[in-house]
């Protein structure tokens, strides 16, 4: 059975059916304490998705009368059933990586070498390609540290024993351990071997 709703609606109904009543800030919240690690979800996407799960009757919404008249979500009947068929679904899905670092990587040294403020060309030859080095080398170190960073948000994780012992929320919690010390350990090699990328020269125009 194909997918019915948005991919952010999925994660609002998910959501809902682990915390049960939910104000969007306590959900918002909650996205950046667990799946904004691995799923970017905006928190205007946030508040516009269960507007639209409302109008579908996926979703309730009841209303303070008095103080701060705060808005309270909950799972209905419908919506759980929505988010059962979708977890019972076969996906063929693969991870979407979207790395500014890599990017960064990839396009060096077409667009020559430039400082902070814009000064400098793109210099062609052994010192271009000695710049471009340099340039790779602070590139991977940003990226070094910056994972190192994530990685230790990760591990204390694992020490705060938030999430229970073998299950799927710990399983998820496993990937970005592993994922984040894969990458530290690409952007090492990386550091390691930057002057030996353009041993073969700057790729021709087509």
């Amino acid at each position: 059975m194909p997918s019915t709703l948005p991919m952010s609606g999925y994660v609002v109904l998910g959501l809902l059916s682990r915390h049960n009543d939910a104000t969007p800030y306590q959900l918002d919240q909650n996205i950046r304490q667990t799946i904004g690690h691995f799923w970017a979800f905006p928190r205007s996407q946030l508040y516009a998705e269960a507007a639209r799960l409302v109008r579908r009757g996926l979703v309730i919404e009841r209303q303070e009368e008095g103080g701060r008249r705060r808005r309270t979500l909950s799972l209905t009947d419908k919506g759980r059933h929505e988010l059962q068929q979708w977890l019972a679904a076969p996906t063929s899905a693969v991870t979407e990586i979207h790395d500014e670092g890599l990017l960064r990587l990839y396009f060096q040294p077409l667009g020559g070498v430039e400082d902070a403020d814009g000064n400098g060309d793109a210099d062609s030859g052994d010192a271009g390609d000695a710049d471009a080095a340099d340039a790779i080398g602070r590139l991977a170190t940003e990226q070094i540290r910056a994972h190192e960073g994530r990685l230790a948000v990760y591990q204390e994780l694992v020490t705060s024993g938030t999430l229970p012992s073998g299950s799927p929320q710990k399983a998820t919690l496993e990937l970005g351990l592993r994922f984040e010390r894969l990458i530290i350990d690409f952007w090492h090699e990386v550091a390691a071997s930057s002057a030996d990328l353009f041993a073969e020269g700057a790729p021709e125009d087509g």
